[in-house]
């Protein structure tokens, strides 16, 4: 076979190939599967036959590839190379794990430079006909490795933090094909380096996130006094939602609490990590190593912190193998904490199974930060990043400008501190005003109509237009009478204009809408149809969250 990698009319025929295979698998599947870890190109035969050679990254991947995908790739090969196109499979070698078990045998040092005839042959057929699917795999005696070999193979993968292993596991090593061989007698005393516990993968900066720099308040005492109890006793408080909308502290708690566990409970082995990472990990360990690793850097741990938990929303693969992770760590009554913008039932995309054990815990709201609050945050940041003091009294101005977001008010306090160097004095407001004019004006605009009616769809559940119809059923009228009450408490419209957005032909209907939602929430009614239906103050708690977000 000969393989004309590079030339114009190989990347002519990948190019065919991918865009048949993408048409008839769809661009996201396309994506997951044939984008990243895998590479095309084509074989030729000395009597014209030709083939497209897959190399994939990892035997779990190609085992895949193989059993869902056989019809779609014949038919892409098919398309590229004309009749007699013809695929093939093969992994990587360069990209396998190596083992790291600690045996020694002679015959495997004998077979450590030439796999052997067998290894060679070893395929596996995807399906008959003209595509063929080829996985070249290791035999179990070319696994060991010596001593020596294994120490530095580890310590490799170690510091590429692709391996997660502690000192306290069993004696037992799986590869990536969840095989598993018992380890050398000999390899059960490791040296002081190797017995001290592996350090996890952590996205999220903890230092100086303590619960002693978080500033609490009528905002947040709930949900501070929760991440205490979820610390000092962690099987009761768990999982531990924490929800609110940006810049009031639930990544801050977050880190605070992973601090926690590692200081005062003494684990070692705590994950704290953003959504997209987790979702980003996962992707990554199926078109590679297997979901083998997956399941044991997330399963086999101390606790689990998960920050934006928004972002699984819609991913059906990742959200079912969460939902498996955080089932066989509730059952082991490991910790498990989680941050998000709206509370588990208000997240749409978010399975009921997800959101339900998420919820079983203790669910707890943090709001935008307070006058108070926001006051005694921006006079410690004052003190711990200023040259200079400042004047009570600018500093109150100041935080009167400020909306209620944390983010917002740390600018100001660096902003301050850069303009005490600037001007070898404290600044005035209006030099603070001239120079973060966008950060004073950071108080939240107030919301539209039109964002008001997509919050309260979502909260029902109802199409995005669902509000403008004629229909007068309970599932719509009443989600729409709630909404023109709150275009008239949120925004500075007038009854007729409510009234035209919402399809209504006279303003006497905002009128009314105003006085009926306020006899519902006296009476405590509940509104909407269906599983939709809730409590009339619930709705508009829910549906104010939503703005916030």
């Amino acid at each position: 076979m000969s393989s004309t990698q590079g030339s114009i009319e190989t990347q002519e025929a990948i190019e065919r190939f991918a865009d048949a295979l993408r048409q008839r698998i769809g661009t996201d599947r396309f994506r997951l599967w044939f984008t990243h870890g895998i590479r095309f190109d084509v074989e030729h035969s000395d009597d014209g036959d030709e083939v497209i050679v897959l190399q994939v990254s990892g035997p779990f991947a190609a085992d895949r590839i193989s059993k869902n995908f056989t019809t779609e790739l014949r038919a892409a090969s098919v398309m590229a190379l004309g009749d007699h196109g013809r695929f093939r499979l093969e992994i990587d070698q360069a990209t396998e794990q190596p083992s790291l078990i600690d045996g020694e045998e002679t015959d495997n040092k004998k077979r450590r430079g030439r796999p052997s005839k067998a290894e060679a042959k070893s395929t596996t057929s995807g399906s008959s006909g003209r595509g063929t699917a080829k996985m070249n795999t290791r035999s179990p005696s070319t696994r060991s490795r010596n001593k020596s070999a294994g120490a530095g193979k580890l310590s490799t993968l170690l510091s590429d933090s692709k391996l997660i292993r502690g000192a306290d596991e069993s004696g037992e090593a799986e590869d990536e094909d969840g095989d598993s061989e018992p380890r050398s007698r000999n390899s059960s005393r490791r040296a002081p380096s190797e017995t001290a516990g592996t350090p996890l993968p952590e996205s999220l900066p903890t230092a100086g996130r303590t619960l002693d720099s978080f500033i609490t308040g009528p905002c947040n005492d709930f949900a501070f006094s929760a991440a205490t109890m979820a610390m000092s006793t962690p099987e009761i408080a768990t999982p531990l939602f924490l929800h609110g909308p940006t810049g009031t502290g639930k990544s801050h708690l977050l880190a605070a609490i992973a601090e926690e566990f590692r200081r005062r409970r003494r684990m070692r082995r705590v994950i704290v990590l953003t959504a997209e990472q987790f979702t980003n990990d996962f992707v990554g360990s199926v078109n590679s190593t297997g979901l083998v690793s997956f399941r044991r850097k997330y399963r086999e741990v101390d606790a689990l912190l998960i920050d934006d938990v928004h972002f699984l929303a819609s991913k059906t693969a990742t959200l079912r193998e969460a939902l498996y992770t955080l089932e066989t760590l509730a059952a082991a009554g490991k910790p498990l904490v989680f941050t998000a913008n709206l509370p588990p039932a208000d997240i749409r995309g978010l399975t009921g199974e997800v959101a339900g054990r998420m919820a079983s815990g203790l669910v707890c709201p943090l709001l935008a930060l307070d006058p108070a609050t926001r006051l005694n945050l921006l006079t410690r940041l004052v003190k711990t990043r200023c040259v200079l003091d400042c004047d009570p009294a600018l500093l109150a101005e100041v935080s009167e400008a400020v909306g209620g977001d944390a983010r917002a008010v740390t600018g100001v306090a660096n902003l301050i501190g850069m303009l005490q160097r600037m001007f070898r004095r404290e600044p005035t407001i209006d030099e603070i005003r001239q120079f973060g004019g966008d950060l004073m004006r950071n108080t939240r605009s107030a919301p539209s109509l039109r964002s008001i009616e997509k919050a309260v769809c979502e909260a029902f559940g109802l199409e995005g237009d669902g509000l403008r119809g004629k229909a007068q059923t309970r599932r719509v009228s009443e989600p729409r009478t709630l909404a023109m009450y709150l275009a008239r408490q949120h925004t500075g419209s007038a009854f007729t204009e409510i009234a035209k957005h919402f399809g209504r032909r006279s303003h006497t209907g905002a009128i009314a809408a105003q006085q009926k939602v306020e006899e519902w929430l006296a009476s405590g009614k509940f509104i909407g149809g269906g599983d939709a239906a809730m409590a009339a103050a619930d709705a508009i708690a829910r549906v104010e969250a939503r703005l916030r977000a």
